[in-house]
């Protein structure tokens, strides 16, 4: 992978980190550390997670992930979009690096909803323990193919 993954990845990680101690916002614990971790944008205002592919000779991806939150009805998690841009997305796809996507969290009071299912094209790279009840699991998807990043299909529901 580039150095400039490895420098975004971790300056991503460092960010969240302090930015979540200030906000006393707890970053769930999860096995996905090769492929997910938790970042901010927006000047640190907005929590986002980052998915890495575990390839980079794929040229179509169906990326799906669950998240858990504590609380029936809790919404938190919104659509997966390309990252950092989709014209980045699909420049480093072309030049055989890693895709990633990310999905932005909203509502966020004292803890970010935590990965429990993270698949591309089927494979599953990480699964981890459900919350107990009463929790809220939310499925998010899409699928996109190099040609056709700028009109992926999104899907994301609330169950």
């Amino acid at each position: 992978m580039s150095t400039t993954f490895w420098f975004c990845f971790y300056a991503s990680l460092i960010s969240v980190m302090a930015y979540s101690i200030n906000r006393n916002v707890h970053l769930p614990k999860n096995n996905c550390d090769s492929y997910f971790t938790y970042g901010t944008m927006n000047s640190g205002s907005t929590f986002i997670g980052i998915f890495t592919a575990h390839r980079t000779d794929l040229n179509e991806f169906y990326w799906e992930a669950d998240f858990t939150a504590h609380g029936a009805n809790v919404d938190q998690v919104n659509n997966l979009y390309p990252y950092p841009t989709e014209e980045e997305c699909y420049a480093n796809i072309r030049k055989r690096e890693p895709a990633q996507m990310y999905v932005i969290f909203g509502n966020i009071t004292n803890e970010l909803p935590m990965l429990t299912d993270f698949k591309i094209n089927g494979d599953t790279l990480c699964k981890n323990e459900k919350y107990p009840p009463p929790i809220t699991t939310t499925h998010v998807a899409r699928r996109l193919t190099v040609d056709q990043i700028r009109s992926g299909l999104t899907f994301r529901k609330n169950y």
